[in-house]
């Protein structure tokens, strides 16, 4: 760079120069930094408003002075010059309107450069970035050199490395320095970046600066040509582009600061809402919001705030989504003000981020409630999940109430009846049907709603249910009074005192298998299935009888009478039916039989606690946890405890960190090899607005139970027999079987009575994803009845569901879908139909449905039945068969089944079970187990038409899941 700068000169005199010029033009002087006492005189209007004393970004210090005259400019020189003590600093600037030859030449020699300078901005703009040349383009930004060297202030401006400085990047980085704008990707709270870089500047940054404590006043602040200059720069379709032009809008109208929140109530104005009268007025109340000037006029305006809107949305959505509720939450609340203020309500009640939007749609959710409209339901339900507001935790229990008053709503479109056949009728009942009915129920109760709409519907629907099960509970009681008084032999029905024989004992005998039994005091089948679902994420689980018949099931036990702690724990642990206490349960439950002579051990709540802070279990039980021979049953009294204090409102839900022990219990398992059996001693009854009443004739022995006299209630029932063990063996009592009576005072749950949901305990047997089960253990599909599957409403509606037995009870695939496609056959897996891997029609028996040959697909006729039962999962097969596409499927595998029976046995399975290991999917077809990879890759395949999840193989690569209700609309059933 010469070290001689001119510029024109100019008829009005010579300019200010600003404080950045001045300092920028120093700098770029090296030799001024020498260490020797320097003059340096600038053409320039002698005029100085900034501190004398100046710090340019290379470190040096300098003096600014000015000077008016020859005799002015004569005196600073000398002055500085002759000192007679050193000077501080050692660089002088004088900024003079004077000529060269107006002055001294002998003067002139003493000073850097031999003369006056002239300053051109530009080139100092060139020097400042160490730049080879300018854009032509920057140059025609008149106001932007001035702003550039200004902006440079004790900072400088990092090197291009003599590359040439475009337009953009100046302005870009001109407009991060002035105005503290952020880069986004790597500063999302709006905070200054530690560089100033030249990205585009985008609408995610100019938000992001809206909301940046005194952001928008950066820009009102600037002189006016820069802010004018700045102000189109970002309006730029290249950088901030229509919402660029709205917040510069905004700013200029001092509303920058409520930028977004200003333009979700567009995206409500101009994107959701419906067009009406009120609408345009809410319109025309927001854009004079954007003062006397806006960006433009009529359509063009209308067509700048719907883009301004959608961006703007999607910003606040990203805060609220990523949890940032420090920016998020101040932003909604003033949108909501925003709304009130343009009348805006109607709008806002379609937004799907604002909570107007979101209170809009649990109103909708419960007039479709209310109507049963089963479609209009799914997509209320489908409309509250997709709002941003919808992951707040209250809202999440909200909305999952709603999807548990639907669930209900499947239920009684099922019409199931009161008939119940037996005991072991009622309790399977209980566990497969009724149990996730109580479950819904709670969720509902647990915490109503706040709106008319929603409330009103959860009160019918729970008047509904309700009435449906005191139906089904007193048929109950009366086969249970006759069972109890007969002394009926249980026979394939597990009860408390056949659990540890029938239960434990093949476990045991199954070389290095070691139990972990958790009794979870009071748990109901409504708590195991909630409990259930979470588990079943990490754990597999199993039927554990090898008497059984048919599909695998969740199975029930039987309590003893009256269903209280000292009754059916003793019991259970015992193995015989007995009254006892926790002493009788520490010396009996060793003695056992069923543990072959290895060590067993029962620990209770006081034997939990641990010797100090950091030890999670008493050191008896970390020991016995520890030793290889030991079995262990643990008794974890969460569930009863609660029940004896305080109800569960709000969500009603329960999950294992609830349940104190359980989930370091279930690691230490893990960590050991253990197999786990949870289950409970009894269920209960929730107190849901019950009646207390009087024990006439008797006396209480608990909340649910009293000793016989006097009249028998409408919802009382005596039992008596060999299963009644309290106050002795054989005795009679006088038992509850309404849910919403009691005998004692106000507590939040109880016990003793005689309903399905305090007889019925619940048995859930699990293991590590991948560990081998006990001999005659079967792996479960998903427990869940179908009509809990969201979408099910074809497959329910209008259909009386056979109730549940061991042998038939229905399961069903979960609600949550995964957007997973299967993957193909892995590598190394031959595939299903390989010449060597044809496997000859199983040998059918009597209790398995007949598959018959399916026609060969090239064929017109239908295919023949899958089987003679006649089941919604036989005759859902059939028609999927008889479809043009199942057959163009079919055609596009490599290789068919020469056994025709294969496809129907797996496909009916599926359908069944919901939810199913690979290699008991295969061996239900009548497959190797080797070849279970491949088969299931060959159904995905099969089925998967056109990107549909519909076989889903699940993380764990061993499980899959049929979403019933895609397979029925992607096939047309």
């Amino acid at each position: 760079m010469p070290d001689t700068v001119t510029a024109a000169p100019s008829t009005a005199g010579p300019a200010r120069l600003s404080t950045g010029t001045v300092r920028q033009y120093v700098v770029a002087r090296s030799r001024l930094g020498d260490g020797a006492v320097r003059v340096l005189l600038l053409r320039a209007a002698p005029s100085w408003d900034a501190p004398a004393v100046q710090r340019t970004a290379g470190g040096l210090h300098v003096r600014v002075t000015v000077a008016p005259s020859v005799l002015a400019v004569h005196e600073q020189i000398l002055g500085h010059l002759d000192a007679p003590e050193p000077v501080d600093p050692k660089v002088l600037v004088v900024l003079t309107d004077r000529e060269d030859t107006d002055l001294d030449p002998g003067l002139l020699a003493r000073v850097y450069g031999g003369g006056i300078r002239s300053v051109d901005n530009w080139e100092v703009v060139q020097e400042a970035f160490d730049a080879r040349g300018l854009d032509g383009r920057l140059r025609g930004e008149k106001w932007a050199a001035e702003a550039l060297l200004d902006a440079a202030a004790t900072q400088g401006w990092p090197s291009l490395g003599k590359g040439l400085l475009s337009r953009d990047e100046a302005l870009t980085r001109l407009a991060r320095r002035r105005l503290r704008l952020s880069r986004h990707d790597t500063n999302p709270l709006g905070r200054p970046a530690a560089h100033d870089d030249g990205d585009r500047i985008d609408s995610v940054a100019l938000f992001q600066w809206t909301l940046t404590p005194g952001g928008p006043d950066l820009l009102r602040n600037l002189r006016g040509p820069e802010r004018a200059g700045l102000t189109n720069f970002l309006s730029e379709p290249e950088q901030g582009g229509s919402t660029g032009r709205i917040i510069m809008a905004l700013v200029n109208a001092e509303h920058g600061a409520d930028a977004a929140a200003y333009a979700v109530v567009c995206a409500a104005l101009w994107g959701h809402a419906e067009a009406d009268h009120d609408l345009y007025r809410a319109r025309g109340r927001a854009e004079r919001w954007l003062g006397e000037a806006p960006p433009a006029q009529g359509d063009d305006l209308d067509r700048l705030l719907t883009s301004f809107g959608q961006s703007g949305e999607a910003y606040v959505r990203g805060l609220v989504d990523r949890g940032e509720h420090r920016l998020a939450d101040p932003v909604l609340t003033r949108a909501a003000l925003l709304v009130t203020q343009f009348g805006a309500q109607a709008a806002a009640a379609a937004s799907p981020l604002l909570e107007a939007g979101l209170d809009a749609r649990f109103t909708a959710a419960g007039h479709a409630l209310a109507a049963g409209d089963a479609e209009k339901i799914t997509v209320a339900v489908t409309a509250l999940v997709e709002h941003a507001l919808a992951a707040d935790g209250t809202n999440q229990a909200r909305i999952e109430r709603v999807r548990m008053a639907a669930r209900l709503r499947r239920w009684l479109k099922t019409q199931p009846g009161s008939e119940i056949s037996s005991v072991a009728d009622g309790t399977a009942r209980q566990i497969h049907e009724l149990g996730w009915v109580d479950r819904a129920l709670e969720h509902l109760a647990a915490g109503g709603d706040a709106d008319a709409a929603l409330s009103d519907a959860y009160s019918r629907i729970g008047t509904q249910v309700r009435e449906r099960r005191r139906q089904v509970d007193r048929t109950f009681s009366e086969r249970l009074a006759v069972w109890t008084a007969d002394g009926t032999d249980a026979r394939s029905m597990l009860t408390v005192e056949s659990f540890l024989n029938r239960v434990v004992t093949p476990v045991v005998q199954s070389p290095g298998r070691r139990i972990l039994l958790l009794l979870i005091d009071g748990m109901s089948a409504a708590i195991a299935a909630e409990l259930g679902e979470e588990l079943r994420s990490q754990w597999a689980e199993f039927d554990p009888l090898t008497d059984a018949t048919g599909l695998p099931v969740r199975r029930a036990v039987a309590a003893a009478l009256p269903t209280l702690t000292a009754v059916s724990r003793t019991s259970l642990f015992a193995g015989t039916l007995m009254k006892g206490d926790q002493n009788d349960e520490k010396r009996l439950f060793p003695q056992h039989p069923c543990w072959n002579g290895a060590p067993a051990a029962v620990f209770h709540k006081d034997d939990l606690r641990g010797p100090d802070t950091g030890s999670p279990f008493s050191i008896a039980l970390t020991e016995a946890l520890a030793d290889e021979r030991a079995h262990v049953a643990v008794v974890l009294n969460t569930v009863d405890d609660r029940l004896g204090k305080e109800q569960k409102l709000g969500d009603g839900a329960w999950a294992a960190k609830e349940i104190g022990g359980l989930e370091p219990l279930l690691r230490a398992a893990r960590a050991n090899d253990m197999t786990v059996l949870i289950t409970s001693d009894h269920g209960h009854v929730v107190e849901r607005r019950g009646q207390k009443l009087d024990a006439v004739g008797g006396t209480v022995g608990s909340a649910r139970h009293r000793t016989p006299g006097g009249p028998v209630a409408p919802a009382e029932i005596e039992l008596s027999g060999p299963r009644v063990v309290w106050p002795e063996p054989g005795a009679s009592i006088v038992a509850l079987r309404d849910h919403d009576a009691r005998y004692t005072a106000l507590k939040a749950g109880y016990h003793g009575g005689a309903t399905l949901a305090e007889f019925t305990i619940p048995l859930l047997a699990l293991l590590p994803f991948g560990a081998e089960p006990p001999a005659g253990w079967r792996e479960l599909g998903d427990p869940a009845p179908v009509w809990w599957e969201e979408g099910a409403e074809t497959s329910v509606e209008g259909v009386a569901e056979a109730l549940p037995t061991p042998e038939t009870a229905p399961v069903r695939p979960q609600r949550r879908q995964s957007k997973k496609f299967a993957p193909p056959v892995p590598e190394g897996v031959i595939g299903l139909f390989g010449e060597e891997e044809v496997a000859p029609p199983a040998t059918q028996t009597s209790a398995e449905p007949s598959l018959q040959t399916v026609a060969e697909p090239s064929k017109t006729e239908v295919a023949p039945s899958v089987g003679p039962t006649g089941g919604p999962a036989t005759t859902l097969v059939e028609r999927l068969m008889a479809t043009e596409l199942y057959r163009s499927q079919l055609d596009l595998l490599a290789r068919q089944p020469r056994d025709k029976t294969v496809l129907p046995k797996a496909l009916a399975a599926l359908v069944e079970a919901g939810t199913l290991s690979m290699t008991a999917l295969a061996e239900r077809a009548g497959q190797p187990a080797t070849r279970a990879p491949g088969f299931a890759a060959t159904l995905a395949q099969l089925l998967n038409y056109d990107g549909a999840q519909i076989l889903e193989i699940l993380p764990d690569n061993r499980t899959l899941r049929l979403h019933r209700a895609q397979l029925i609309e992607q096939f047309g059933l």
